[in-house]
């Protein structure tokens, strides 16, 4: 997999998910920036530009990269990519999930289960170690239902992300975590909240760097009508569509668990296999945040607590699942997080500390859930109290 070099430039990046500014460029011949060869520059061209950053590398190896070269040194590298972006005003802004497979909202009701899991993003991204965290709710008694059997690897050609898992994970509430380690080549953390984990729309984000990507995949082989449990219902519903194809009058989608345009008898055997299965039963109710609280010595801040209407879990809390953000836009991530002694709060520590409130805002993930692995309704932001 081709790396990526890293130069200080002062936050300049390559953001493919916005527009350049006015129209696109066009030339009567070939450009520097006009990667494609059809005379204008656009978003088009970065793509192209991406394969280029090879260095440091000599373009004439590959002719189509000397349209990469904006400065002197006959490579392909960020600074190429900085002249790239104040040349034809190619917007700025932290990179953002904007694809991820399975779609959002689907239940995986086959009897495969969830082999793997892609997510894309609107930029080249560095992807550290541990910036993927899944978890499942079944196994929320035991070490805190983590799943760690799974590999991960990044395209850098499509900015796709992909983590294939060693078995396949069925029957669970399965919640995957995409953390903002992952930055852009500039160093701009993510920009990844997700406002509704069950049937997330895309891109994420809310427009300013820091921010935890949480998803959350249901799978129950045979639960045709997704409510969790299979059972009879399911049963007749698949009786009530058998024989009927997706190009005939009344197919029903939901009947098709194997998704093969045909519901049959596979569909059938799908669910008396696996008759009386069920998802691990929640309390229904999110958990909500009760407050927010700033603390610290002679007006300075080192300590967050955040109190729930409820008891947290408290194997879910962890120095990510609560950030700063400063005017600046500067992300600061506390030391440690723990649970409170009672159960119903959380509490940071920010080390070193700061020295004020003013101008800070407080982010709460929406990775933290109740004890019946319930998530925290959507990511929480107040400004510093």
């Amino acid at each position: 997999m081709r790396r990526f070099q890293r130069f200080p430039f002062g936050g300049v990046l390559l953001a493919t998910g916005l527009a350049l500014q006015g129209s696109a460029t066009t030339f009567g011949q070939a450009t520097s920036g006009d990667l494609d060869g059809n005379h204008e520059v656009s978003l088009s061209d970065v793509t192209g530009f991406v394969s280029c950053l090879t260095g440091p590398d000599d373009p004439s190896n590959n002719p189509a990269c000397i349209a990469a070269v904006f400065d002197a040194d006959d490579d392909v590298d960020l600074r190429d990519v900085a002249a790239f972006q104040n040349r034809f005003g190619l917007g700025v802004g932290p990179p953002r999930i904007d694809r991820f497979s399975p779609t959002p909202g689907t239940w995986i009701v086959d009897d495969i289960g969830l082999t793997q899991i892609q997510v894309g993003f609107t930029e080249p991204v560095v992807v550290p170690d541990g910036s993927i965290d899944v978890w499942v709710v079944s196994r929320l008694s035991v070490n805190g239902g983590d799943v760690t059997n799974f590999t991960t690897s990044y395209d850098d050609q499509t900015f796709m992300l992909m983590v294939a898992f060693a078995e396949p994970l069925k029957d669970d509430r399965i919640t995957i975590v995409v953390d903002y380690s992952i930055e852009d080549l500039g160093g701009n953390p993510l920009d990844g909240e997700i406002y509704n984990p069950q049937n997330a729309v895309l891109p994420s984000g809310n427009g300013v760097s820091g921010g935890q990507g949480v998803f959350r995949i249901h799978v129950l082989q045979g639960d045709a009508n997704r409510d969790g449990i299979v059972d009879m219902f399911d049963l007749k519903l698949i009786n009530e569509a058998i024989g009927v194809c997706s190009a005939d009058p009344g197919f029903d989608p939901r009947a098709d668990l194997n998704s093969d345009g045909c519901v049959d008898a596979a569909d059938e055997n799908f669910v008396t296999a696996a008759l009386d299965h069920q998802l691990t039963a929640t309390d229904g109710m999110p958990l909500s945040v009760e407050s927010i609280a700033a603390s610290g010595d002679f007006g300075r801040l080192d300590t967050v607590r955040v109190r729930f209407i409820e008891r947290v879990n408290g194997s879910r809390i962890n120095a990510r699942s609560c950030f700063i953000v400063k005017d600046d836009r500067t992300v600061i991530v506390p030391m440690f997080g723990v649970q409170s002694g009672t159960g119903f709060s959380a509490v940071y520590t920010f080390v070193p500390e700061l020295p004020s409130c003013d101008g800070l805002t407080i982010n709460v993930s929406n990775s933290l859930t109740d004890l019946t692995g319930e998530l925290l309704v959507a990511p929480y932001l107040e400004h510093c109290p």
